[in-house]
């Protein structure tokens, strides 16, 4: 005669071991990257100074749904900045010579956009660390021990197979992916050096050391 000791509950508890982990490992997935569109983006400070018009735009990282970067901006003390010029003045400018961004009374130097990308850009080989998940086995049905003393083992799935490797490439190709398109759009909107000739309208990003919500202006020499 077999004596059967079921195990349900201990598997079920595993089994909800590996739901709980898979659900922390999709809150922590790589995310795609948004674009920050800057000649879409809507400007409330405005400032018109002999011909120049001059709007900027706190935040646009965080609005535009880019937490990872927003969350890299606060831990690396970098603020990018929206921004728009309108040359209605019968000057030509030309950003970090005889235009110059300023915050209260100290100019704010310009961050060039590979340093920007450099600091803020999201991780890619820590993701590899989900390879970790590869030898996680799905128990199924349940495990009996027998009157000789045997055990009858339950079904075992190795989904970690699939997995780990899944999660890791995968992250490590959004987190890519999203890092490139990140540069991109800085160096297509990249205002250092930039000229804006007479009736010209600008926008761009610019990246700065972090000086809060406070004010940005642009000054004329």
């Amino acid at each position: 005669m077999k004596i059967i000791y079921i195990f349900e509950k201990v598997n079920f508890m595993k089994n909800c071991s590996i739901v709980s982990a898979l659900v922390i490992i999709l809150s922590s997935c790589a995310s795609t990257y948004k674009s920050l569109r800057p000649s879409s983006s809507y400007f409330g400070n405005t400032e018109d100074i002999n011909g120049i018009k001059f709007s900027y735009k706190h935040g646009v990282l965080a609005e535009t749904g880019n937490k990872k970067y927003a969350k890299r901006e606060v831990s690396k003390a970098i603020k990018v900045v929206s921004v728009k010029i309108i040359n209605n003045s019968d000057k030509t400018l030309v950003i970090g010579q005889n235009a110059k961004f300023y915050s209260g009374n100290s100019e704010l130097r310009l961050i060039e956009p590979s340093t920007i990308h450099h600091q803020l850009k999201q991780g890619v080989p820590i993701y590899l660390l989900y390879l970790l998940l590869t030898p996680t086995q799905l128990t199924t049905g349940s495990s009996t021990i027998n009157s000789n003393g045997t055990i009858s083992s339950a079904s075992r799935l190795p989904i970690g197979l699939i997995l780990g490797p899944g999660i890791a490439f995968g992250n490590m190709a959004v987190a890519g992916t999203a890092n490139q398109n990140f540069l991109r759009e800085l160096n297509e909107y990249n205002l250092i050096n930039k000229t804006i000739t007479p009736g010209q309208t600008v926008f761009g990003l610019i990246g700065v050391n972090d000086i809060g919500y406070n004010p940005v202006r642009i000054v004329v020499d």
